[in-house]
């Protein structure tokens, strides 16, 4: 799989951050619910997969942290607080006691594009992706995971999409990625295991 920009810029103040009892359980519900089916995980290399996200104010959210994949759950060292960020820059600023990745540009994507949007979703499933693959909303196969251009393709698709009753997104040139959002994460998640489980049965 490609990383995209190896220019990814991540400004991180290493820090605790304070995370609502609420929030944090609904973080962990939700994710649960994906890591069950390993739609959140880690490939036998080492590399985690997946993350979650929940709006805070403004475009600022909460994300599952880099390298968390592997844990089957997360208390708030493995989440980070993203502050603020530029798609043209390929850049974060985020604290916590572990480092948001480079997929927070695309939740902050959906964020800017949508206000309503209170929850991101971001799975990998190589079946599901093929299944989806052009039949869902989906970015170009040219757009590689990690730069600027597929953040400002999925802000572009969020936002046409944002009347549908299914808000996922392919990620054409990110293989295996696949993107929901919601008024929340249970939503966001609810739009997954929907598609996950219809398309199985087709």
């Amino acid at each position: 799989m490609t990383e995209g920009y190896i220019k990814f810029q991540c400004d991180w103040a290493k820090e605790e951050i304070l995370i609502p009892d609420l929030i944090l359980q609904s973080l962990e519900k939700e994710r649960s619910r994906l890591y069950k089916l390993n739609l959140i995980g880690m490939y036998p290399d080492g590399i985690g997969f997946g993350n979650i996200s929940i709006r805070t104010e403004g475009t600022s959210f909460i994300i599952t942290g880099s390298a968390t994949g592997q844990f089957a759950t997360l208390d708030r060292s493995n989440y980070a607080f993203v502050s603020a960020y530029s798609f043209a820059g390929n850049s974060i600023s985020c604290k916590g006691q572990t480092k948001a990745s480079a997929e927070s540009l695309t939740h902050a994507a959906v964020y800017e594009a949508l206000p309503e949007v209170g929850a991101v979703a971001h799975i990998h499933s190589l079946w599901l992706w093929e299944k989806l693959l052009n039949h869902c909303p989906t970015t170009s196969s040219q757009i590689e995971y990690g730069t600027p251009e597929m953040a400002f393709a999925v802000k572009k698709l969020a936002a046409e999409i944002k009347d549908s009753e299914e808000k996922i997104i392919v990620m054409g040139g990110h293989r295996e990625g696949i993107l929901a959002f919601g008024k929340d994460l249970e939503e966001a998640t609810t739009q997954i295991l929907k598609t996950y489980n219809r398309s199985q049965n087709d």
